[in-house]
């Protein structure tokens, strides 16, 4: 990407007042926030609209082991699950589209005393942020799943965890945007900005050249790349995650279940979700066979009755890893309209509501209704990498979940 300066010729006439690079949810819902609330908005998207992690994705409505990361994330997820039933039956009327939110509820199956003690911190956690947990033994966890392999001595079940269909939520957030009046531009890869002042005063694309006074970086894992062309440091990288899927008998399996190799996310027509790889590829699109065997063994260790399933699909996303598994929410440091909601990793769905609220509230002025401070894009990066919250690390470089 080329930076040019104080080239300001030629401008769109249509002048926004806010630019979101970036057509996934993140910057989808926040582009309708602000577009309700009088803002004209542009959004530029590098492809197709809402087709990277945004379609990708699974669905859970809930972070992988939220007790592990620091509170500042639960308190935003919180707020983020309080703000969805509304916007989802909100997304629906304006489109027309039901985004299928529905509680199955979530279980992590345990299968040795280790297994407990790893999971020591998840009943505190759930008892002080309000999330109802049960603690089963191993015929009261095959009594709610009947799949779980033998092998299983028990589980912590989150009955009231609910699943979104990613493809859905992204086609009703597209028409309520369009619908408000939000400005989508496809295929409008971004190639250069113009620099005067400390702010940005155009970006150019490969669609043409627009002008902001506010300009929003959403573009999840292309986000580091076009920070660092500004002289930005945000260390946000594609970590490549393929999933399987696979068609059973409606009901087969009911809840979510997430082990340390996979997760299981049965809809409701049969089809389960088996994800998902953790891999630093780069931007690498190839599905493999050495995922798709990684992802049916880790299958057949939790629910072994679901050898006969069909294969029905094997895809792949890039999700925006950060170094500490955290977004980067707020202003960025050295240049003065520019704003950032990038690097929501494995989290970006789940915390998609209160991301665009919060964002839209710095992009207007006001203050958000979560503090963000732990999310600040200048914050302080952890040295050690495990690989468990943030980036994997080398041992993860074939496939994990």
């Amino acid at each position: 990407m080329t930076i040019h300066r104080n080239h300001l010729s030629d401008w769109d006439k249509s002048r926004p007042d806010v630019l979101i690079i970036g057509g996934g949810i993140i910057g989808t819902l926040t582009a309708l926030a602000l577009a309700r609330d009088g803002v004209r908005v542009t959004v530029l998207e590098r492809g197709e609209l809402l087709r990277e992690s945004s379609w990708a994705g699974a669905g859970i409505l809930s972070p992988i082991y939220p007790w592990k990361y620091p509170d500042a994330l639960s308190h935003l997820v919180n707020r983020s699950l309080a703000l969805y039933p509304g916007l989802v039956a909100d997304l629906e009327h304006a489109s027309g589209v039901d985004p299928q939110r529905r509680v199955s509820g979530l279980m992590i199956p345990v299968f040795s005393v280790a297994g407990w003690e790893r999971m020591a911190g998840a009943i505190p956690w759930s008892e002080r942020f309000g999330w109802v947990v049960e603690r089963l033994d191993a015929a009261a966890a095959r009594r709610v799943e009947p799949c779980l392999s033998e092998q299983v001595v028990g589980a912590l079940y989150w009955p009231e965890v609910a699943q979104i269909r990613n493809p859905r939520l992204a086609r009703a957030a597209a028409g309520a945007a369009r619908k408000a009046g939000v400005a989508f531009v496809e295929q409008a890869e971004v190639t250069g900005m113009d620099l005067s002042h400390g702010q940005v005063t155009a970006v150019h694309s490969s669609r043409g050249r627009f002008s902001s006074g506010r300009v929003l970086l959403a573009a999840g894992s292309w986000s580091g790349d076009l920070a660092r062309n500004l002289g930005l440091d945000l260390p946000v990288s594609p970590v490549k995650g393929q999933i399987l899927l696979i068609r059973t008998a409606p009901g087969t399996l009911t809840r979510i279940v997430k082990q340390d190799q996979a997760y299981l996310v049965p809809r409701a027509d049969g089809r389960i979700l088996v994800g998902a790889t953790m891999e630093m590829a780069g931007f690498d699109r190839r599905t493999t066979l050495s995922a798709l065997h990684f992802l049916s063994g880790a299958l057949l260790s939790i629910a072994p009755s679901l050898a006969d399933a069909e294969v029905e699909r094997h895809w792949m996303g890039f999700r925006p890893g950060t170094p500490d598994g955290m977004p980067y929410l707020g202003a960025a440091p050295q240049v003065a309209n520019l704003f950032v909601a990038a690097g929501h990793y494995r989290n970006g769905v789940v915390l998609a509501p209160a991301t665009a609220e919060a964002m839209a509230c710095i992009l207007t002025g006001s203050k958000p209704p979560t503090d963000l401070s732990a999310f600040a894009v200048d914050r302080p990066q952890p040295e050690g990498r495990d690989g468990e919250l943030g980036f994997p690390g080398p041992a993860a470089a074939d496939a994990r979940a």
